[in-house]
């Protein structure tokens, strides 16, 4: 607060002024308080009158205001003028915060920016010869939101002492969500690179305060096998084979330094090694590939496709060694770093080397690529150590690594000629099925993005599928998701390109906690410094990094490393951790989890609108147990598109929120007592017995769903993949078993038309709310269109048993 109001301080110059205009005349100059000087002449008088500007007061947020202007008087010399904390405008000139000098009889105005906080003010200091006055814009107070009518907010359901399982699995494991697209080796935790020689972590402690501080587990590296790579020769007896001995020799090494490396390097890395516990490492085209590209030491993979040496053996091969000499054998092996759990055959291959051939390459098709996996798994599953002991039937692998999993585009051929091939040619050889999810917020114009139906009818297709053709429902490594923003892709690091990432890791992780069961990883596309990826054209940085130059953000200097808002990520989703509950919304676009940790609750919401959206929460199964206080941590976006993180506390069990658009939130509520969980919410998903069934218009499309076991109470929701033209109906009628179901008009997220500026297909679930009385073990369902075109990719049923019966959405 300053030391006296704006009006004290006016009376005040106001008296000073006219002290020093009194007094007696002089000799020679009646009228003027000065002595005489230059012979004679008239003293210098730079000080004006005094001067005051209107305070403003209600502003709004983060608006430019500007003063009325004042004229100077009082002065026959220059004077000099200067601001603090604002501009100012000399005679309706450019506004500038630099200091200069003015005439009598100028006129100057006064600009600030007011607060992006309620109830704060900003004050411009202008100083004109010494006389100051301030221009004060004090922001409107914080509006008191009404409490909403019960109709026009959204129910948000909360049974903390009901356990949610899904296939079994009702923990949160932040093993496999909240992960980093990095190992505990890579340098880049340990200070500067070769663009930045120098340059340091700004905090001394970055890996272990980023790791520790907001516990977050390692998730991929698919550099690191190709480095060894690039350090081997070839083997002189077969050509295109790596050379073993050279191999083991390097390994060992790699081994024992990690053991045995006492440097505060090594110290670190072994610090956190048990965050590495279940790495993915994978292969890249090149020089994996076996195209003639250069491993790095002067020899290439051998292309020979036989009977006894398919298409990719000597990859495998040198796959197979590489998990055998560089990494733990063991509990009886006491040198190094542990071995990874899962093997990516190769990352993202029919981009380049079907779609988009690099000059002077052909193109190949995707039947070899799926062959060139089967080959690979086949070596790496074959080796045999010294002993002749099989080494690597711990290692899951899997493929193809699909980027751009867009099944519905030519009217299902994409789906035909890749997914459904790869599972057709590779499905009963792979453990998992390989795939990233991106949306593109910013792709040509439009808006295509993936969160809410359109991964669940991804998702639900593989699944359906691939239990059709091998008998078991395969399991997924999402090993990236994220956005890529294109509009923004070539620029110079913002938070506002950070937000739109940020957006799609908060929605997509939500898409990614309904199948805790069948996911093995889900790792956001954050690297850490990535000067691998800094464009070697224009030296700009790569986009989705953890750390950024200090010098890279608005108004700062130096080359220090800092986090870049991917950080708000992690710290975020820091505590969340226990058991799934129960947990419910009245509309599919807020995205809602709920977990519990001893006398804590972790409430998860995620906002798919573009707009704020008003919860009503019922906070339930705590009857008995006194609520203390909650922390509430909501990651929004501002009027510029900037992430903020806030976090408050409260003392009354919040019962009514204000989720903003495409926001975040985790409401961390404590209770005196531990939270009781002692009824179960048991989720298990069935398929139909077909699936990709063709739409034409008053036709029946049937499908079967048998087999389902039914408990006496609980819930259910029958589920419609749909791939349409736009334009076509979404709404068709369903029965099951006889009874009319009543289809909803909304789905999960945006609006895949969006103007003409979205998806170009609509590709998403339609989710069914199922009465569980219409159930039974064996159920056939009816579906009619009023429209030809497109397909019903699947038809699944989502079935809860519930240890007691549950009512949505009701409140006393």
């Amino acid at each position: 607060m300053r030391p006296y109001s704006l009006p004290a301080r006016f009376a005040l110059l106001t008296l000073t002024t006219a002290l020093a205009a009194c007094g007696g005349g002089s000799s020679g100059n009646p009228g003027n308080d000065q002595p005489p000087q230059d012979n004679g002449g008239v003293q210098q008088d730079t000080r004006p009158d005094t001067f005051a500007f209107s305070a403003v007061n209600d502003a709004d947020l983060d608006t430019a205001y500007t003063s009325g202007a004042i004229t100077v008087s009082g002065i026959n010399a220059a004077a000099n003028v200067s601001i603090s904390g604002g501009e100012y405008s000399v005679n309706n000139g450019s506004y500038s915060s630099d200091a200069a000098t003015l005439e009598n009889g100028d006129s100057v105005a006064v600009r600030v920016t007011s607060s992006t906080a309620y109830s704060t003010e900003v004050v411009a200091t202008l100083t004109i010869g010494g006389v100051s006055a301030d221009y004060t814009v004090t922001t409107m107070a914080e509006p008191v939101e009404p409490e909403p009518p019960a109709e026009s907010a959204i129910k948000v359901d909360f049974n903390l002492n009901m356990r949610h399982s899904v296939g079994g699995e009702s923990e949160f494991d932040r093993r496999k969500f909240i992960t980093v697209h990095a190992s505990n080796t890579e340098n880049d935790w340990f200070g500067g690179n070769s663009q930045s020689a120098g340059a340091v972590n700004e905090d001394p402690e970055l890996m272990t305060n980023f790791l520790e501080g907001y516990d977050v587990y390692f998730g991929r590296d698919t550099g690191g096998m190709k480095w060894q790579l690039s350090q081997l020769p070839e083997d002189g007896a077969r050509p295109g084979f790596i050379d073993v001995d050279s191999a083991i020799t390097n390994g060992g090494g790699m081994r024992w330094n990690y053991t045995k490396d006492t440097s505060t390097k090594g110290d670190l890395i072994r610090k956190h090694g048990h965050r590495a516990i279940d790495m993915v490492v994978g292969g890249q085209q090149h020089p994996y590939w076996p195209n003639g590209d250069d491993t790095g030491m002067g020899w290439s993979f051998s292309t020979t496709d036989t009977d006894t040496e398919p298409f990719g053996t000597a990859v495998g091969h040198y796959m197979a060694n590489f998990l055998y000499e560089y990494f733990n054998r063991g509990e009886s092996d006491e040198f190094g770093q542990p071995k990874p759990v899962y093997l990516e055959v190769m990352n993202e291959p029919l981009y380049e080397l079907v779609d988009y051939p690099r000059e002077g390459t052909t193109a190949t098709t995707p039947q070899k690529v799926f062959d060139f996996h089967n080959a690979v798994a086949n070596e790496v599953r074959a080796y045999r150590d010294t002993w002749n002991q099989a080494s690597h039937e711990n290692v899951l692998i899997g493929g193809y690594t699909v980027a751009f999993p867009d099944f519905e585009k030519d009217n299902f051929n994409r789906w035909e000629e890749r997914d459904k091939l790869f599972i057709d040619v590779a499905g009963d050889n792979m453990d998992f099925l390989s795939v990233h999810f991106y949306d593109f917020p910013a792709f040509q114009g439009t808006r295509q993005l993936r969160r809410g139906s359109n991964i669940e009818a991804t998702f639900d297709m593989l699944e359906q599928y691939s239990l059709m053709a091998t008998g078991a429902r395969m399991p997924f490594m999402v090993s990236e998701i994220g956005a890529t923003v294109h509009s923004m892709m070539n620029d110079a690091w913002s938070p506002e390109r950070d937000s739109y990432k940020l957006r799609a890791l908060n929605g997509l992780t939500m898409n990614m906690l309904e199948r805790p069961d069948q996911i093995l990883k889900s790792i956001p596309f954050v690297t850490i410094k990535a000067e691998w990826g800094r464009d070697p054209d224009t030296g700009m940085p790569y986009t989705n990094r953890l750390m950024r130059q200090k010098k890279e953000g608005n108004g700062e200097t130096g080359d220090a490393w800092v986090y870049t808002e991917f950080v708000k990520f992690y710290q975020l989703w820091s505590e969340v951790k226990g058991t799934r509950v129960d947990s419910w919304a009245s509309d599919l676009d807020v995205q809602v989890n709920a977990y519990v940790d001893g006398n804590t609750a972790y409430l998860v919401l995620n906002n798919l609108e573009q707009e704020a959206s008003v919860l009503d929460l019922a906070t339930l199964g705590i009857a008995g147990n006194s609520f203390e206080s909650a922390v509430i941590k909501q990651l929004h976006y501002d009027d510029t598109g900037k992430p903020v993180l806030d976090e408050t506390s409260v003392t009354e069990l919040p019962q009514t929120f204000t989720l903003n658009a495409e926001a975040t939130a985790i409401l961390q509520l404590t209770f005196t007592d531990a939270i009781t969980i002692d009824n179960d919410n048991m989720e298990t998903k069935y398929y139909a017995e077909t699936y990709k069934q063709a739409i034409t218009a008053g036709e029946k499309i049937s499908f079967a769903i048998n087999s389902v076991t039914l408990g006496d109470n609980g819930e259910a929701i029958l589920r419609l993949g749909v791939g349409r033209d736009h334009g076509k109906s979404l709404t068709p009628s369903v029965t099951i078993n006889g009874n009319i179901l009543s289809v909803p008009e909304d789905y999960q997220g945006y609006d895949q038309y969006y103007g003409g500026k979205g998806r170009a297909q609509f590709f998403g679930v339609i989710e069914i709310p199922v009465d569980h009385s219409y159930l039974s073990e064996n159920n056939a369902i009816e579906i009619v269109f009023d429209d030809d075109g497109g397909f019903v990719s699947t038809v699944t049923a989502q079935v809860s048993n519930t240890s007691t019966p549950l009512v949505r959405g009701t409140r006393d």
